[in-house]
């Protein structure tokens, strides 16, 4: 195991240092390489080492100094790089593993997202055992077989890997990608969703791929650790899963689960406010667990049937012979939509808006302009925060942001209809009035005459009839206009309160099921 680490340590340095060389350095010091290429990256000093390594690309065998010592590798006379080893016999188990250095960010609009990893592969290879003593890291002109790892994505950089053999003739291949993978994210219950997002890895000709492999950042029972300090803060990471299945294009029926890995990181949320990232914390206990956070992890997975390795031996068996049938290893991660952004961008403005437009049941009936400007002022904010640009795709359906938006511009355009229907009733009733005070006088007089024409005619009769039903109905109306101001100063509220407690209920029921 100490052996192991001391050749891993090197090769991590490598690979955060890999991306700034040119493609003109790697031209150059290939062709600066002889055919028996010796080479040894320079160890940091270990207890109990008592030699320095190194490496001069220029320095041949007959030039070697006498004070250090650097170990020779050679490929075995009869050594085909283009064979995997025991290539007469099954499949070549590949263990993998893969440390996540930053998640996100995630686009809804083109649904895809961006991931930075270091994927570690670990196999055997027999025609390479006890050609060394100790791990010797390989140089890049080197070429030994290695499974041509695919990653599925619309856009990924993939830097050169890091080889390095162990006595024994184990293989361990290191390397750094950058991606950007596709996401086909739902978004019914959009911004109270749950997503899952997932990366293909695909392994052909005749290889095995199994996640574990313990390392010295790996304690072998979690294929995935992660640096918590690069998920990005849009989404939260509750779960990864960890597949590996026979896979195939022309042949379906070959596809059969193998592994399944689960592991649960919404204790990750802990680490947001470590500030793992600055020289004083890096080394403390919590950022040590923050930068290397593995979750709690359990084999299987409660949603996909994940069967023995030994009831996909013909699938297994079709893997190693030909490109048709290959395995695949597969990342998911299970995601939620941190909502505190939408809860001030959205839901409080919103919110907001529509307890405002309740203010005009308030006021007096006879204050039309106060009323009328807040009622049409509520509505184009309303409308304004409904027409906000949000990076959406065009979907097919109503998403919960939708109903929301549209429930509270409902609201608000009620109650500016509210006010027109009770200064309808209002005018009216003035209209009633101004009538009312014409027939009255007119009434007296004819009263008053009343000796002089002892039998009034049917005219005047109905007359100072028609007077008094529209004194009552004037009375009337004046109630059912303040009534109805009264019930609305309640009912918009309560309405309003209930409509609240059926989206949360129900949305948040969509997501959980």
């Amino acid at each position: 195991m100490d052996g192991a680490i001391r050749a891993a340590l090197p090769i991590l340095a490598a690979l955060l240092s890999v991306h700034t060389r040119t493609s003109e350095q790697y031209q150059a010091e290939n062709n600066n390489r002889t055919n028996y290429i010796k080479y040894m990256p320079t160890l940091p000093p270990f207890p109990g080492a008592n030699r320095t390594m190194g490496y001069n690309p220029t320095m041949g065998p007959s030039s070697l100094q006498n004070n250090i010592e650097e170990p020779m590798f050679f490929l075995p006379e009869g050594y085909f790089y283009w064979l995997r080893p025991n290539w007469e016999g099954p499949a070549v188990e590949v263990v993998c593993s893969i440390y996540i250095d930053s998640l996100g960010a995630f686009s809804e609009k083109t649904m895809d997202f961006d991931l930075s990893l270091i994927l570690g592969c670990q196999w055997r290879d027999e025609r390479l055992a006890n050609i060394t003593s100790e791990h010797v890291s390989l140089p890049e002109g080197m070429e030994i077989w290695k499974p041509a790892i695919d990653v599925v994505s619309k856009d990924s950089t993939d830097y050169p890997s890091v080889l390095s053999v162990s006595p024994e003739g184990n293989v361990l291949m290191m390397q750094w990608f950058t991606i950007k993978a596709t996401c086909l994210m739902q978004l019914h219950a959009y911004p109270l969703d749950h997503q899952k997002c997932s990366l293909l890895i695909q392994n052909r000709g005749g290889v095995k791929i199994v996640w574990g492999w313990e390392t010295f950042w790996f304690p072998g029972d979690t294929p995935v650790v992660t640096r918590t300090s690069g998920l990005h803060s849009q989404l939260s990471l509750e779960t990864v899963e960890s597949f590996a299945y026979v896979n195939s294009l022309l042949y379906p029926e070959l596809i059969c689960v193998y592994q399944g890995v689960t592991c649960d990181y919404r204790e990750s949320e802990n680490c947001l406010r470590a500030q793992c990232t600055s020289v004083e914390k890096i080394t403390t206990e919590q950022c040590r667990t923050c930068n290397y956070f593995s979750g709690k992890c359990k084999n299987g997975t409660d949603e996909l049937a994940v069967r023995k390795p030994e009831d996909c031996v013909f699938g297994l068996l079709m893997a190693s012979d030909g490109d048709l049938v290959f395995t695949t290893a597969e990342l998911r991660f299970t995601l939620r939509r941190r909502l505190s952004y939408h809860m001030l961008q959205i839901y409080i403005p919103s919110i907001s808006i529509v307890a405002m437009s309740w203010v005009s049941f308030w006021i007096s009936i006879e204050s039309s302009p106060a009323r009328t400007a807040l009622g049409v002022t509520t509505v184009l904010t309303m409308i304004t925060q409904s027409g906000r640009p949000i990076p959406m795709p065009e979907v097919s359906y109503v998403r919960a942001v939708d109903v929301w938006l549209l429930v509270c511009q409902l609201f608000v355009f009620l109650a500016l209809i509210e006010y027109a229907a009770v200064n309808y009733i209002s005018r009216t009733l003035k209209e009633a009035k101004a009538l009312k005070r014409y027939i009255r006088p007119s009434s007296k007089k004819r009263n008053s005459n009343s000796n002089a024409n002892s039998l009034p005619t049917n005219s005047n009769s109905h007359a100072e009839n028609s007077a008094e039903d529209t004194v009552v109905t004037t009375a009337s109306g004046s109630n059912t206009a303040e009534n109805i101001d009264h019930i609305c100063r309640w009912g918009f509220p309560i309405a309003f309160l209930l409509f609240n407690i059926m989206y949360w209920l129900t949305y948040n029921y969509i997501v959980q099921t």
